[in-house]
């Protein structure tokens, strides 16, 4: 092993979403370690440069697919070859792709230690069946590859446990962390500026998110003096826009974009709102808590660790709009319920910083490469790696006019 272990992080999509945040805040985190940081066909331009700015090696993978079999030998060979050569100490793989085809690659190249971490259960009732018992045998074969499974909620292990895949002693719970002083002190943002109350939901625009559950039920609510902001950007952009328009909800929903500002606009709003079908334990509904926002979301995953029913906020099954529809037109009723549940999220976020998050992390690191446990932890990075790919799917430095927008 080198004077630092080499970790080789694999993701399937570099975009700007829960899992990429969390992976860029672990190899921007820890400072004990040298990093290199894999992706798919499709990310984001700006996720890349800025890994790189900070020094750290990235690395391109066209044949990795979101749900897509027919590249999935290719993608490993292929991965498998540049761990070979590069030599890694510790593979770490991420999202449901990426760790089947990240988990048989390290197994064929001969990778000492390799963790996997489950960001979201994959299977859901909205799925196509037979793409299910596909994930599911695959999560069964690739298990006994992993050194270490890290969930985000233990209800999360609970689920895999009860599907059969993996052993109890695998599993180890990390909750995903936040900088919670970014979303304490906040100015609100200044274009946030409905009448009433403010009802915010942030997430990819897309499939399984339930923003289709949130329009229905704010199509129930009794009273017109709301406003409902939707933040994001993904595929079901220009879907929701029409439905906005044909539902006659255009005067009071506004879809502001993919924005940078969040803690600004959660510090203008008043409740927010996740009605997603599959999550693992959001953290944005952790930035919600934070900002001292009750949240309603859905019963499901890791969520119910995040989210106190009654006490920080409300919990409902997914895809029931009616309540929904009850939990918020409640809410819009009493501002002194909405600070009360507000004020119980602020204590119980403490649990789900970044700083505790790292510490875990870098205890599991330490544990399956045979380490010391550490007294201390670093906060920085500053690596910077001269290898390069050797095969003809591997690009260094992507070609930015080739990247491809989600699907």
């Amino acid at each position: 092993m080198t004077e630092k272990p080499r970790v080789f992080h694999l993701i399937t999509r570099l975009l700007k979403g829960g899992a990429e945040a969390k992976t860029i805040a672990t190899v921007q985190g820890l400072e004990d370690y040298e990093f290199t940081v894999g992706y798919g066909a499709e990310y984001d331009p700006d996720q890349v440069a800025a890994l790189e700015e900070d020094g750290i090696q990235t690395q391109q993978f066209r044949t990795i697919r979101h749900y897509n079999p027919v590249t999935t030998v290719p993608a490993v060979l292929s991965v498998a070859r540049y761990l070979r050569k590069h030599e890694f100490d510790l593979v770490h793989t991420h999202s449901t792709e990426a760790g089947i085809i990240g988990r048989f690659a390290a197994a064929l190249a001969g990778t000492p230690a390799v963790v996997h971490t489950v960001h979201g259960v994959p299977f859901a009732d909205d799925r196509n069946d037979l793409l299910e018992r596909f994930i599911l045998a695959c999560e069964r074969a690739a298990a006994p590859r992993t050194d270490r499974i890290v969930t985000n909620a233990d209800a999360i292990a609970d689920d895999y446990l009860r599907r059969g895949i993996g052993q109890q002693e695998q599993y180890t719970t990390v909750y995903s962390g936040i900088d919670l002083e970014q979303f304490r002190d906040v100015t609100p943002a200044a274009d946030v500026d409905g009448d009433g109350v403010r009802i915010l939901m942030v997430g990819r625009l897309a499939d399984g998110k339930g923003f289709d559950v949130l329009l229905d039920a704010v199509e129930q609510l009794a009273t017109d003096d709301l406003s409902v902001y939707l933040v994001g950007d993904g595929p079901q952009k220009t879907f929701l826009e029409r439905e906005i328009d044909r539902r006659g909800l255009a005067e009071t929903v506004s879809m502001l974009g993919y924005r940078s500002d969040v803690p600004a606009i959660m510090a203008a709003c008043d409740v927010f709102v996740l009605p997603s079908y599959r999550e693992g334990t959001p953290r944005v509904i952790t930035e919600a808590m934070a900002s001292g926002l009750p949240v309603v979301a859905t019963d499901i995953a890791g969520i119910p660790e995040q989210v106190a029913d009654g006490e920080s906020g409300y919990l409902i099954e997914p895809g029931d709009d009616a309540a929904l529809a009850n939990r918020l037109e409640a809410l819009l009723a009493s501002r002194e319920q909405r600070e009360a549940l507000g004020a119980v999220g602020r204590k119980r976020v403490e649990r789900f910083s970044d700083t505790q998050m790292l510490a875990d992390l870098d205890a599991v690191y330490r544990e399956v490469l045979g380490l010391e446990p550490a007294d201390t932890m670093g906060s920085t990075l500053d690596i910077a790696s001269d290898s390069e790919p050797t095969d003809a799917d591997a690009t260094t430095t992507p070609d930015r006019s080739e990247s491809q927008p989600p699907n």
